[in-house]
């Protein structure tokens, strides 16, 4: 038991030297104990499925919240959020169910990545139709927008120190937020699944007139 635990402690030293960014980007798997007698534990980074090939993830994490790395902030603007499923660079949305409970209340917000720019939306009919919330992506889905879904749990069931909720879900990111710092303890389990892109704006953009000139 002792030798493990001075093993243990050595590998952890050791990146740390080296300047891991975090325990979570560790894709080896560590034993707590020379007789296994504790289960293995797999440290993967959940960014990670950025890019990744997978079609089906089930994901426990213990994570704090930090600063937006895949949204623009707005000037002036100081969320904490903490991303469960980052945009994917393919497309690609997930489908599946989140059990979370956090340190203080938080909102689920499901983002929406849309095939449109703001050009396209400046022509729509807000007057009539309203206007759509939108942020504008950053960092390796630079240029793309997102129409987010925001959930906001009813913690009157379960108060302090139980800020828990549990969903299921379909969309392009899914991140939990607050207005100050917190941790989330999480469970996550989805599919990857590419969808059918539906745009159907005819009825809702401003016309164009075109002017003739008679000579």
């Amino acid at each position: 038991m002792q030798t493990g635990a001075i093993v243990t402690f050595a590998v952890i030293t050791t990146i740390l030297i080296i300047g891991s960014p975090s325990i979570l980007t560790i894709t080896n798997t560590i034993n707590s104990d020379s007789n296994n007698q504790f289960p293995e534990r797999v440290f993967a980074h959940h960014m990670d499925l950025i890019n990744s090939t997978e079609k089906t993830i089930v994901h426990q994490g213990l994570i704090a919240s930090g600063k937006p790395a895949q949204i623009h902030t707005l000037p002036n603007e100081s969320i904490q959020v903490v991303t469960i499923l980052p945009f994917r660079t393919d497309g690609s949305i997930y489908k599946g169910d989140l059990t979370c409970t956090a340190t203080k209340p938080v909102e689920i917000t499901i983002g929406h990545k849309i095939a449109l720019n703001d050009s396209t939306l400046s022509k729509l009919e807000t007057e009539k139709h309203g206007k759509l919330y939108v942020r504008h992506l950053s960092a390796n889905v630079e240029g793309n927008l997102s129409a987010p879904s925001k959930i906001i749990p009813d913690y009157r069931s379960s108060a302090s120190p139980y800020y828990s909720d549990s969903i299921h879900f379909v969309g392009s990111q899914v991140v939990l937020r607050s207005n100050e710092p917190f941790i989330v303890a999480y469970t996550v389990a989805a599919d990857i699944v590419k969808p059918t892109i539906i745009i159907h704006l005819d009825n809702a953009t401003i016309p164009t007139t075109n002017s003739s000139t008679i000579g």
